[in-house]
């Protein structure tokens, strides 16, 4: 019987670091600005306010004028309807178990399902080729093992040498760092089975993608906690 060799990669994100600091993406914050009234030159005058009320969508109560310095009660939107929860497959409850298991001992968030990040690894790996696609994930990717829980777990045995007192990326602990990574929120993840090298390609991609270098260890040591006692 042929033992099949196990192969591991992990991706790493640069940071450039200038004189003035660190370079960083910045945050898109939508806000949301009503103006529902407006005050009449004539009714102010007058002590009083004129409501100019805009389009207002499953509107639950009525908007109630009354003399200025009198209660105005504005009208209110109905709840958004809950988001529907995608059922996960047996194999992607293992996916987020295996990873949610390991990221709980080192103080790190559970990861939820990231379908785009699945579909982009699935689509990467067609051509059997085991090499990082550079996409805009951190990646991690693992070759010759039997299922998703062993080539995780594999991963995360890198913890072993990794060392908490000079935190940083190094290639023999790079997929450690990514799957506890405490900043990612989302994880997608896809195989296939090469004929040609016989074996099974398993490519995982996060969200927000770990593995930050720069800052002398900064991102490390904020995002690599060490395993709970």
């Amino acid at each position: 019987m042929v033992k099949l060799t196990t192969l591991l990669m992990a991706t790493v994100a640069i940071v450039a670091v200038s004189a003035q600091g660190i370079s960083q993406e910045p945050v898109s914050v939508a806000i949301s600005d009503l103006e529902n009234f407006h005050i009449s030159d004539d009714l102010e005058n007058a002590g009083l306010v004129e409501a100019e009320a805009q389009e207002v969508d499953d509107i639950e109560e009525p908007i109630d004028i009354r003399p200025f310095g009198a209660h105005v009660s504005l009208a209110k939107r109905a709840p958004a309807p809950p988001k529907k929860t995608a059922t996960l497959t047996k194999e992607q409850k293992q996916i987020l178990d295996t990873h949610n298991k390991f990221r709980a001992a080192h103080g790190a968030a559970p990861l939820t399902w990231n379908s785009k990040a699945a579909t982009f690894g699935n689509n990467w790996i067609q051509a059997c080729q085991f090499k990082h696609s550079g996409g805009p994930f951190g990646e991690n990717l693992a070759a010759g093992y039997k299922d998703y829980k062993s080539a995780i777990t594999a991963w995360y045995d890198e913890e072993k040498q990794y060392n908490y007192n000079n935190p940083g990326f190094s290639g023999a602990t790079g997929h450690f760092t990514q799957v506890v990574w405490k900043g990612t929120k989302s994880v997608g993840c896809a195989k296939k089975f090469c004929p040609g090298s016989n074996w099974t390609i398993y490519i995982c991609n996060y969200k927000s993608g770990g593995n930050i270098v720069g800052d002398n260890g900064a991102y490390f040591r904020k995002n690599v906690l060490p395993k709970r006692k």
